[in-house]
């Protein structure tokens, strides 16, 4: 009897055994438990001339005929390209602002004002001929992200909860709204509301015209992106490791996906927002995935690993993504396949996202000491360095009608072409 008992539990063990062994076998092949590493994307699904810098547009509107930076990423699409324009180094410097503190974000630039805030809490506007200040305000909160600039209006939002609704003209508050929560995200401005999200995990559209919100929508995590337009939808990624796509009209979700994840360490954080193009959305994690996924399903198309932490929004132009990492490189990944093409070695850790002006990518060193970092710009096609100026921290450079603008870490520069 007792060694009957013997073999009945050395069963038991063995029946147990193997369906821990069945359900972790199924955690790692369908389940997504362990990491799978790069995935190669091909060309299925793939619109070449449905993105900003596949081809020109037929009947661009004035922001972009002019080419205005209006908000951050320069679209709504939030694409960070400028990619036919024809400043390029070398350059003359024209004037030097000192904002007071960190610039964190780039500023915006549209008609005959440049447009900056800053982690004093202040709001400033610039004279893109002069660098002569035109008017600033105190904004009551420091902020962590870019102004927009809307009919007359420039919008910001503030690590106080606040969006504030000011005149471009005159720096006159028109309003506030607090949304109750830090506000990090730089505003999308659409539909005739302005679009964000909170660090307590929400995304809202708040109607211009009412001072109120159109809708609320809960993320899975704090939302420290902008968010970006894929036809009718917002799509935006939080730090519940999940890329969501909002309905425009009633904030309702049409899809949800979980980021790729590092063996046993889940999905990691989204802080840096994405960027449509190709009816894509591209996207980096602080766990070091790109990803790329279709934009209207949300199903993963490709993921790239990258050897360290990725905070920046991605760059795209003419098939192809540009991010940083705090591996020290700055890279150009094929937007179809997410192929690496060239990376360069930039000395130090990549924090803010890049631009695309003409065939430069622009990109900003954060180095441990301040004063030390850099931007530099490099040959999009061949990976070559081409330019470096003395001054840099996160995202560097945006342009308009023959003007670029450098963010040093608290200091704007104003450079034509020679």
């Amino acid at each position: 009897m007792r060694h009957r008992r013997l073999v009945f539990i050395t069963l038991a063990v063995l029946v147990a055994l193997i369906g821990i062994g069945g359900t972790v076998g199924y955690g790692v092949v369908k389940g997504g438990w362990f990491d799978s590493g790069s995935v190669t994307g091909t060309r299925e699904g793939f619109r070449a001339n449905s993105g900003p810098g596949a081809a020109p547009m037929k009947r661009p509107n004035a922001l972009r005929r002019r080419n205005w930076w209006g908000e951050y990423g320069r679209t709504r699409t939030r694409t960070r390209a400028a990619a036919r324009s024809r400043v390029t180094p070398p350059f003359r410097r024209l004037w030097t602002v000192d904002a007071g503190s960190l610039v964190e974000f780039p500023p915006v630039i549209a008609r005959d004002r440049i447009v900056v805030s800053t982690n004093a809490g202040l709001g400033i506007a610039i004279d893109p001929k002069s660098g002569r200040e035109l008017w600033r305000i105190t904004l009551k909160g420091r902020s962590a992200s870019s102004p927009a600039l809307f009919k007359g209006l420039a919008i910001f939002t503030t690590l106080r909860g606040e969006v504030v609704v000011v005149t471009a003209a005159t720096g006159k508050v028109r309003w506030r709204f607090n949304a109750g929560s830090p506000i990090e995200s730089s505003a999308l401005v659409t539909d005739g509301s302005v679009y964000f999200g909170t660090l307590d995990g929400r995304v809202m559209r708040l109607s211009l015209k009412t001072r109120r919100p159109v809708w609320v929508a809960r993320a899975t995590g704090d939302v420290k992106a902008g968010l970006a337009i894929f036809r009718d939808t917002v799509v935006v990624g939080d730090y519940g490791g999940n890329v969501s796509a909002y309905s425009r009209r009633d904030g309702s979700i049409r899809w949800r996906t979980s980021s790729p994840g590092t063996a046993l360490h889940g999905a990691g954080r989204f802080y840096g927002g994405a960027g449509i193009a190709y009816g894509r959305a591209y996207i980096a994690n602080i766990n070091g995935r790109v990803v790329a996924l279709d934009a209207r399903t949300g199903e993963i198309v490709w993921v790239r690993v990258l050897d360290d932490f990725v905070y920046s929004s991605p760059a795209i132009a003419d098939e192809r993504v540009y991010l940083g990492s705090y591996d020290q490189h700055l890279y150009s990944l094929d937007a179809v396949t997410g192929e690496v093409i060239w990376r360069v070695n930039a000395g130090e850790r990549i924090s803010g996202s890049p631009s695309v002006i003409g065939p430069y990518v622009y990109a900003s060193t954060i180095a441990r000491t301040p004063s030390e970092g850099k931007t530099f710009a490099v040959d999009r096609e061949t990976g070559e360095i081409a330019w470096s100026f003395p001054d840099g921290r996160y995202s560097p450079a945006v342009v308009s009608e023959g003007l670029m603008v450098i963010t040093g870490v608290r200091t704007l520069y104003g450079f034509r072409s020679r």
